[in-house]
């Protein structure tokens, strides 16, 4: 019984080192699949962005055509 009773401090310390590794796995994944989640947002923004790019330089041609339309018809 002795021999079980001076191997259950080292028990208890591993089991205590083992309980604080695996919450420290645990907050790294978090901050992993955080970091997963604000790659994708940041792709997602870019995407949208680009959309919006597009979109902003058709309608300035069309606004630069209509410009250009209003101007000859004013000469005439």
């Amino acid at each position: 019984m002795d021999d079980i009773d001076n191997q259950l401090p080292h028990t208890r310390t591993a089991i205590g080192r083992l309980e604080r590794s695996v919450q420290r796995l645990e907050k790294a994944m978090a901050g992993h699949h955080g970091d997963l989640f604000l790659a994708q947002e940041l792709t997602d923004a870019r995407e949208d962005y680009a959309r919006l790019d597009g979109a902003t330089r058709l309608v300035e041609e069309r606004l630069d055509g209509v410009i250009e339309r209003l101007k000859v018809i004013l000469e005439d």
